[in-house]
């Protein structure tokens, strides 16, 4: 809708509801369109806790991936000590 000219405008509640990251790139590509973002409720902090925001984000993504890695080979473990896996490496 941006880049058709169908909008002029892009309100959001936050920053974060328009994208976790990237946010300052999406404004100057809408802008390249003649469109401008409304934050409706911006935050009050500074950089500082912006930054340990977006660093806690991060760790929490790939902790989770990390834990579902594990969780895989545990159940191809599993799987391979029950006989139901057969001729499959259990290490990946």
């Amino acid at each position: 809708m941006v880049s058709d000219g169908s909008v002029t405008v892009v309100q959001v509640t936050h920053e974060d509801r328009l994208a976790r990251f990237g946010i300052g790139w999406l404004k100057r590509l809408f802008a390249v369109y003649g469109v401008t973002v409304e934050v409706l409720y911006p935050k009050k902090r500074g950089g500082r806790d912006e930054l340990l925001d977006d660093f806690v984000s991060l760790v929490t993504a790939f902790a989770g991936r990390l834990y579902g890695m594990r969780g895989a080979d545990n159940r191809r473990r599993l799987l391979a000590e029950a006989g139901q896996c057969v001729g499959e490496s259990v290490a990946a």
